[in-house]
């Protein structure tokens, strides 16, 4: 079984599907069943949907996709 420390940090990796290294069925496991880290995936899940709700219908102003797009290249370039 994971530690605390670990199901905690894998968290966001965990409710996205994106779990590298650790088996998704350990992570899952471990919320399950530890009553001091649960609260946390719940907490993470509440606020997940919330953001979702509250995303619907919203627009992207024009031309955010391409200066993220160009930030995140420029951080890439810079390595």
């Amino acid at each position: 079984m994971i530690s605390c420390k670990e199901a905690l940090r894998l968290v966001h990796e965990y409710l996205d599907g994106e779990l590298e290294g650790v088996p998704e069925s350990q992570v899952a496991r471990h919320f399950e069943m530890c009553e001091r880290c649960y609260p946390h995936l719940k907490l993470e899940t509440v606020y997940r949907d919330a953001m979702r709700r509250a995303g619907r219908g919203a627009r992207v102003p024009a031309g955010l996709k391409d200066r993220v797009s160009a930030l995140l290249a420029e951080v890439d370039a810079e390595g």
